[in-house]
């Protein structure tokens, strides 16, 4: 059996994770609100009495409007925290592995980005977890993977596809933005992979990306989710979607305008192949119910 700590609980990743576990892998699960609680001394204990073989690090400060205004809060909850979690795998000799984000990047790309790519992060938050990628870089190369990933979605927590399917419920026009396009990602797919990778033991470091195989803006996830939705009779009528600039929405932080993420190293890696985004988003939603989003 290999031994894995997880941190995160309740977030999208965190379930999935919890929900996809190997009958190979014992995991524990610390919440985000024990392992910011607990004593030093008690979490020492807590890692030392597990000893994991890996720590899964599915937890972030991802309010991104908020981390603008206050930037440490994102620090606090992205690099600091990284920093103690790291400190902790020290002492157990633990494998760590890092979600990052497609925020990383600035955006002005035309075709998505590879891990190599250059790297200025846009806003507070996207800054924070570019620190925390660096600091693994630095100090824990040969123990750590970094996977960034982009546009999260899943039948857990709060993310677009839920927030599209609960507006499009309704009888009112919904507004989608046209002028920021990303690569999506069903949280389920990420977790296989991630339990792969930890099987496997044969990937070290990254970064790597992963996503859904191509790209679309915020208008064209809108529209798919809604034509699936319908098709699976999770929408009861069809409502009408605005293709709208970003300029609308008084957002505090600046969003990069393209973030797609090129997943072929990773994939080629595992020998995984390409699964569109809209396959993969018909996947998802044949799992939800109504009950899930209203």
């Amino acid at each position: 059996m290999t031994k894995v700590l997880l941190l995160g609980q309740s977030g999208q990743l965190a379930s999935e994770l919890r929900a996809s576990v190997p009958s190979s892998v014992e995991l524990k699960v610390l919440s985000y609100t024990d392992f910011c609680t607990l004593a030093e001394t008690e979490l020492k204990q807590l890692f030392i009495s597990f000893s994991p073989v890996w720590v899964i690090n599915a937890v972030a400060y991802n309010q991104v409007d908020q981390a603008e205004i206050n930037p440490e809060l994102a620090m606090a909850g992205n690099f600091y925290l990284l920093q103690k979690l790291q400190r902790l795998c020290v002492l157990t000799q633990s494998k760590l592995l890092h979600i990052s984000t497609d925020y990383v990047f600035d955006g002005v790309a035309n075709t998505p980005y590879k891990e190599l790519d250059r790297v200025q992060p846009l806003n507070e938050y996207g800054k924070s977890k570019r620190a925390a990628e660096l600091w693994l870089l630095q100090e824990y190369l040969e123990s750590s993977l970094i996977i960034r990933t982009s546009w999260l979605y899943s039948g857990y927590g709060a993310n677009f596809a839920k927030t599209m399917l609960r507006l499009l419920q309704s009888k009112t026009p919904v507004n989608a933005v046209q002028d920021q396009i990303g690569s999506p990602c069903w949280a389920h797919g990420l977790a296989e992979v991630i339990w792969l990778l930890i099987i496997q033991q044969k990937i070290k470091q990254g970064p790597y990306h992963w996503a859904d195989t191509g790209f679309c803006s915020r208008y064209e996830f809108a529209l798919e989710i809604q034509s699936l939705a319908l098709e699976l009779g999770l929408l009861s009528h069809k409502a009408e979607i605005f293709a709208v600039s970003s300029a609308l929405f008084s957002n505090t932080a600046p969003r990069p305008a393209f973030s797609a993420l090129d997943s072929t190293l990773l994939r080629d890696k595992l020998s995984l192949g390409q699964v569109s985004w809209q396959l993969q988003l018909a996947k998802a939603l044949s799992l939800f119910s109504p009950a899930q989003f209203n």
